[in-house]
């Protein structure tokens, strides 16, 4: 049987293909990204420069990646941004070559997968600056890529999550329990302060009953069931029971006008009455109808008086 044989020019090319394709692989030569990204979303320009040949079949065409990752070499974290197709110059076996000169493009919401909208949302909304890489590959040759640092440093913000009042009506000289939770996402950098203070029924305020101190840091910072007792004196009627956050306003937030909330509290002359009250829940996120610095200027930070006569909270040490 005779052995067919592959012809010269045919068996050059394929021995040429094999011992070259490693450094003959059309692929990403340079890639830059910004050194900050502010917010992802809002797009980003990406730069690189193609280079190298394809041989063989399919070498007209090739698919062009970007991703983000935790890593240089997108071991972890690796999530599609960008993909398009390239189509290189050539004929026949080849060589076929990629465009030349510097090429961009710009990255936009619109033209990333969902999963990675999600991821991008996160490092956005994360409370201090995250630093990333962006990862660039033509066909699988193998990735370059360019680190950037995403996001920005969010202020704390302070708002009220929960709270609760039991008995929610007492007699003049009664006794009620509060308690609250009060969070911020992003840290703050020192302690601060929750203001409690007696109001009318139109929320102009009357009484300061104590505060209650807020750690450093980020999370949620709960007060437990505290009694206040009030005085024998305090006419009857409706009142409520206000909370400032950061109520020196030694903090810088990034919303400042939800640091309040309040309980309804009713005063009533009868024992039947009140001894039936249940509890009530915090209104969080309230507009007081004044400038609450100026109000609690007004009123001042002093000793229990006519209205208040006990707070039992003792801080932490």
């Amino acid at each position: 049987m005779m052995k067919r044989k592959i012809p010269t020019a045919a068996l050059f090319i394929l021995c040429f293909f094999a011992a070259n394709s490693a450094w003959a692989q059309a692929r990403v030569f340079n890639f830059t990204v910004p050194d900050t990204i502010t917010d992802p979303l809002s797009g980003f320009q990406v730069e690189y420069t193609l280079g190298g040949s394809n041989y063989g079949v399919g070498a007209a065409y090739s698919e062009l990646r970007f991703y983000i990752s935790a890593s240089p070499n997108g071991s972890t974290g690796v999530a599609l941004l960008y993909s398009t197709g390239v189509h290189l110059s050539g004929t026949g076996w080849g060589p076929y070559y990629p465009p030349s000169g510097k090429q961009t493009r710009t990255i936009t919401r619109g033209s990333i997968p969902a999963s990675t909208v999600s991821l991008l949302e996160n490092i956005a909304a994360a409370c201090t600056p995250q630093t990333w890489y962006i990862l660039a590959e033509l066909g699988w040759s193998g990735y370059k890529y360019d680190d950037t640092v995403m996001g920005t440093t969010k202020q704390p913000d302070f708002y009220f999550i929960g709270g609760t009042i039991s008995p929610a009506a007492i007699q003049p000289g009664g006794t009620t329990n509060i308690s609250f939770d009060l969070h911020t996402r992003c840290p703050a950098s020192s302690e601060s302060a929750v203001g409690i203070y007696l109001a009318d029924a139109n929320y102009q305020l009357l009484s300061f009953i104590g505060a209650v101190n807020i750690a450093s840091g980020a999370g949620t910072s709960t007060l437990p069931p505290t009694a206040i007792t009030f005085s024998p004196y305090m006419p009857t009627g409706t009142y409520h029971i206000v909370l400032f956050a950061d109520e020196y306003g030694s903090i810088a937030e990034s919303n400042e006008d939800n640091n309040v909330g309040a309980f309804q509290l009713d005063v009533k002359g009868s024992a039947l009455v009140a001894a039936d009250s249940e509890g009530g829940q915090l209104e969080p996120e309230l507009q007081p109808p004044f400038a609450p610095k100026t109000a609690l200027y007004k009123l001042g930070s002093g000793a229990p008086d006519n209205y208040v006569r006990k707070f039992d909270y003792a801080p932490e040490r």
